[in-house]
């Protein structure tokens, strides 16, 4: 008997509630409902899908987070493995360097400095190696040949600390080592230069010992034209960090003054000042457009109005050294140039060419002795033989009077203090930077050991062998190490 009490819509809810709360269990036959049901069952049916849709999401979104989590592992070790590898190329070239440079040393103190590196640097490499992912068998042979450099090189240590002379056969050994590792280091090299760095499993062909006339090899050599060429300046041109600029001199000028100098420097009218710069060399700063619309600027010191830096633009785009008579044609423009500009008894030591312009390094000199401190880089075009820049600085910072003693020793006697394995080709006096405010007056010795040009410096003092450089001669000019 259904209840009312006047109040139908009441009644109405009343039984919607009883029906859902008295609901019959849900019985199946056969797959198919034959008995209960109603709102929980309803629910069910809609939920269930509901919540399986929002985990499935859950769990696309949860992939995703660790994928990209995982990329990012990933990206880390690549780098990691990148830099462990290009750390690897440095240490190699620099591993063999020092071989190269042990062939030509003479000196004791020098002999044991280069062999201490060779140690330090075969202990660097076998650390890198680890680094880089490949199996112990795919490294075997590179480590094995890298930790046979570093013991030899630390039995020649012991051996020297003991009084022992070098033997003929340590010397064959030296040349060996140096022509294995200058075979591995340009792989290596030459491998880093197109980009083929490891991140993965790689076999031990594959990895330094690639089969030469290959395709692959003839892409390498195409490729490696495409990175930039190494522009230095010579053996010092880093020494221009000096407390103070010595080779000002003169009073201070003012703004129309340094503009006039500038004017007189370059033959351009119309420039303009465009600030000024502090520090160790305060200058006036100016640019011009008048010289065929490209622009040129230039800075004057304020005091004794010297150039400090000129820059302006080649006409071509050549890269490659000139034949000799027309090296000979830029250098001789340069040097005309630097005496019109105020630098007098200069020497053209080191050249580089790139971008259509001669950079050429000029040292001042004195009573024909070489003060490679006295530097001014200038830059000529290639085409038309202007000059189209200049570097003063480590000439400002370093040029004044100095009082040089005699040689204590003769020509003859610091030429006795060489390896014999240098074939000298030439020899001259030089004062040369130790340190940014020592200088020492030395004999130059330039020649070949084999194939490869040094430079090495004896004390003219003492006879001490001071320095060793390597001449590399590429295809845009000479570069020291």
């Amino acid at each position: 008997m259904e209840r009312f009490d006047g109040n139908e819509s009441e009644n109405k809810k009343n039984r919607a509630i009883e029906n859902m709360a008295d609901v019959e269990p849900v019985e199946y036959e056969k797959g198919k409902l034959i008995r209960g049901g109603g709102f929980w069952h309803a629910v069910r049916t809609i939920a269930l899908p509901v919540l399986l849709a929002v985990a499935l999401v859950a769990t696309a979104l949860w992939g995703d987070e660790q994928r990209t989590l995982a990329d990012g592992y990933r990206r880390n070790s690549e780098n990691i493995y990148r830099r462990a590898f290009t750390e690897l190329c440095d240490d190699m070239s620099n591993m063999q360097t020092a071989l190269g440079k042990l062939r030509v040393a003479a000196a004791p103190g020098q002999y044991m400095l280069l062999l201490d590196d060779i140690w330090r640097l075969s202990g660097s490499c076998v650390s890198l190696m680890s680094q880089i992912p490949s199996s112990h068998i795919d490294t075997a042979e590179l480590n094995s040949f890298v930790v046979r450099i570093g013991d030899y090189a630390r039995s020649l240590s012991k051996k020297a600390l003991e009084g022992e002379e070098r033997s003929e056969d340590d010397m064959k050994r030296l040349e060996e080592l140096y022509t294995k590792c200058a075979e591995i280091s340009r792989e290596l090299n030459d491998r880093l230069s197109i980009g083929d760095v490891p991140t993965a499993a790689i076999t031990n062909n594959d990895y330094f010992l690639s089969a030469s006339g290959t395709e692959e090899d003839d892409k390498q050599d195409e490729d490696i034209d495409k990175f930039p060429t190494l522009i230095y300046d010579g053996p010092f041109s880093e020494s221009s960090e000096k407390r103070e600029a010595k080779g000002l001199g003169g009073d201070m000028i003012d703004q129309e003054k340094a503009k006039q100098q500038a004017e007189a420097i370059t033959g351009i009218s119309g420039f303009e000042l465009t600030g000024e710069t502090d520090g160790t060399i305060p200058s006036w700063d100016f640019s011009s457009t008048e010289n065929d619309s490209r622009e040129v600027d230039i800075s004057i010191s304020k005091q004794g109005g010297k150039l400090v830096w000129l820059m302006g633009s080649a006409t071509g785009t050549a890269n490659e050294v000139p034949p000799k008579d027309k090296a000979d044609e830029l250098k001789n423009a340069a040097l005309e140039w630097l005496g019109k500009a105020g630098f007098d008894n200069m020497k053209a030591t080191y050249a580089q060419y790139y971008s259509g312009a001669a950079v050429i390094n000029f040292a001042a000199t004195k009573d024909e002795i070489i003060l490679y401190n006295d530097l001014v880089k200038v830059w000529v075009d290639v085409d038309t033989k202007e000059i189209i820049g200049a570097d003063a600085r480590n000439y400002l910072f370093s040029h004044c009077e100095r009082e040089l003693a005699e040689p204590a020793i003769s020509p003859e006697e610091a030429e006795a203090r060489v390896s014999v394995n240098l074939e000298i080709e030439s020899r001259e006096l030089a004062l040369i930077p130790l340190t940014p405010e020592t200088e020492k007056l030395c004999y130059e010795f330039k020649g070949r050991c084999g194939e490869d040009e040094y430079i090495v410096y004896i004390d003219a003092q003492t006879g001490y062998e001071q320095q060793i450089f390597v001449i590399i001669n590429t295809e845009n000019g000479q570069l020291t190490i």
